[in-house]
């Protein structure tokens, strides 16, 4: 009898395993509320879940991930120069919280769209177009060339 419970057990358990489904499905539509939403631009991360952020309006402030965004099966990494949603609060003006984080097809829609104010388009292409020049090889030919300015080959030594 006790056999025949464990097997059962053991059975229902590799079922579950087996049909175990994770959130893959990411949604890439996002609805905002304009009434208490915008569109916002990480500036610098705090660490503790924390960044600081410039939103459309041109306001700075704190932005905390929200807690669907930190969770494992669903994480969702925010570097500097993402463009999140962010949801105001009531009762702080200064803290929101990190709602949606667009990808870069994703912002650039947004951009052609206009959405976006130009205080966060600059922002944003001013950190995308540095960091891209810089991976496709457009160097400036001065950046090979150190000056040392006068350095003398004698060592003194003030003994």
């Amino acid at each position: 009898m006790r056999e025949t419970l464990i097997l059962m057990y053991q059975a229902s358990i590799r079922d579950k395993k087996k049909h175990k489904i994770f959130n893959q499905q990411r949604s890439d539509n996002y609805e905002m509320n304009t009434n208490y939403e915008e569109y916002a631009y990480v500036k610098k991360l705090l660490g503790n879940c924390r960044v600081h952020l410039i939103t459309n309006s041109g306001t700075e402030g704190i932005g905390i991930i929200r807690g669907s965004l930190r969770k494992f099966s669903k994480r969702v990494i925010i570097e500097t120069g993402d463009i999140v949603v962010v949801s105001k609060r009531d009762y702080q003006k200064d803290k929101v919280d990190i709602v949606h984080k667009y990808n870069s097809d994703q912002v650039q829609t947004l951009i052609s769209e206009q959405k976006l104010s130009n205080i966060l388009c600059n922002l944003y292409n001013n950190i995308h177009v540095s960091t891209d020049s810089i991976t496709n090889g457009l160097e400036n030919e001065n950046d090979n060339y150190i000056d040392f300015g006068n350095i003398s080959d004698d060592y003194s030594d003030d003994e």
